[in-house]
């Protein structure tokens, strides 16, 4: 099935002009630029990134003929095109895509057209926050019970375009999707066989108008199911009455009443839960689905314990980009002091909750930003003994924790968990994370 599916994609696109918007350094927009490029399609990239910035990936697509339109986006590029495909951090409502689209060029998101095209079945995760840990434990029981099963969706380093060249109808992909990538969904009406729903909170207020627009993208992933479909739902949401057409099948915490080896927080036993509904509603094996749960390791960057010294725990928590995600993280470390790293650029979220909860935390650590900006006047009025200076270097925003928490003389966290995104400082919050990895590494090994 999938050598016709991809002699069909040759038919339809060798000699186009295909305009991929985005190249990014996590490797999706350099998979569909190579695919088309393989395809015998006319290849352009455009991205507002400058050649240097972007230099791993067009290392990467070295051996394919392709014209790079870097620093910039023209319009003339775009409605030039036979077919567009959006990154995902690019707006529906940039002048050069609304260009575009009022020529009626076709705009394709690449999570959306390998969903249109795959044969197979989709399990799609999305949520504020909990989704790539739940799509990777959902991965990882399957595989376990030696199904045919594939990792896709936003996570780092995945083409999910490359599947379409070799996954046939007895596949699945088990995909995490953002909610810019369920915007794609909306606009092509289709929906994953089986959705999952962790959680909604306020997020990406810096890119969508309001919470309601950033919730009716995410809404993509069951507003299109079929009779046999499947939605795995937060029961915080069971009484929505949202219309479905599939069967929801609701989860809590309550719901996986085992001990995970591994993994924190009371928001890791509903990730859990939702993983284990899961395996229900594909009849598997329970006691070895909870088997695999149990023993999961996490994720890099997500509450990674990075290593130990002088009794002081180093925690990477870089992808808590919103202050819910670092409120889950201090009640999760809640039973050391907490050296907090707080800071970066603002998403427009409300921050008042994360405010209180900062009482739990020894000494806050803070990192240059727009958010750190927006919140300081209120920090140095409900903690003035607590907050140091605004670092812009993070080798001494490290360097400055560790020195403080071992002042105390007691076991005691340095908790990297920023509320905020990177971009203050870095490219995204995975090259953050490596950042302090290897501070941390250092570190450890220092005399």
């Amino acid at each position: 099935m999938a050598s016709s599916t991809i002699e069909s994609l040759k038919n339809d696109y060798r000699g186009k002009k295909v305009l991929v918007v985005g190249l990014g350094l996590q490797g999706g927009g350099v998979g569909i630029a190579r695919f088309f490029a393989e395809l015998g399609a006319v290849v352009t990239v455009t991205d507002k990134k400058n050649h240097v910035q972007l230099n791993p990936s067009i290392i990467a697509l070295e051996p394919y003929k392709i014209t790079y339109r870097l620093g910039e986006h023209r319009v003339e590029d775009f409605i030039a095109s036979d077919l567009i495909f959006k990154g995902p951090g690019v707006p529906w409502t940039a002048p050069e895509i609304v260009a575009a689209i009022e020529k009626k060029i076709p705009i394709e998101m690449e999570m959306s057209f390998v969903a249109s095209k795959f044969d197979g079945k989709i399990i799609g995760i999305t949520g504020t926050r909990g989704k790539s840990t739940t799509t990777n434990l959902i991965y990882h029981v399957l595989k376990n019970q030696g199904l045919p099963v594939h990792l896709g969706g936003g996570l780092p380093g995945i083409s999910n375009i490359e599947y379409l060249k070799n996954l046939t109808s007895e596949d699945y992909l088990v995909a995490e999707l953002s909610s810019w990538a369920l915007s794609g969904f909306h606009r092509k009406k289709i929906s994953p066989h089986i959705s999952v729903f962790t959680n909604i909170y306020p997020d990406h207020l810096n890119y969508y108008k309001n919470l309601d627009d950033y919730l009716y993208d995410k809404t993509a992933i069951f507003a299109y199911q079929k009779e046999g479909d499947f939605l795995i739902m937060n029961d915080l949401f069971k009484d929505k009455g949202f219309g479905l057409k599939s069967k929801m099948v609701t989860f809590s915490k309550n719901d996986f009443p085992h001990k995970l080896e591994f993994l924190k927080g009371s928001h890791n036993l509903e990730n859990a839960a939702a993983a284990l509904k899961v395996s229900e509603v594909l009849n598997l094996d329970l006691t070895k689905a909870v088997d695999t749960i149990i023993n999961f390791r996490g994720l890099p960057f997500r509450q990674e314990m990075v290593g130990e010294k002088n009794q002081v725990t180093f925690i990477n928590d870089t992808t808590s980009t919103t202050p819910v995600a670092t409120i889950r993280a201090i009640e999760s470390y809640d039973d050391k002091a907490i050296y907090l790293l707080l800071g970066g650029n603002s998403k427009n979220l409300p921050f008042e909750e994360l405010l209180e909860k900062l009482k739990k935390v020894k000494k806050i650590i803070l990192l240059k930003g727009s958010f750190t900006e927006q919140i300081y006047d209120k920090l140095k009025i409900m903690y003035p003994d607590k907050i140091t200076e605004s670092f812009d270097n993070l080798n001494d925003a490290v360097g400055a924790a560790y020195s403080i928490a071992l002042t105390e003389k007691s076991p005691a966290y340095v908790l990297f968990s920023p509320a905020a995104t990177s971009f203050a400082m870095f490219n995204n919050e995975f090259h953050r994370g490596r950042e302090f990895n290897q501070l941390v590494k250092k570190i450890l090994t220092d005399a």
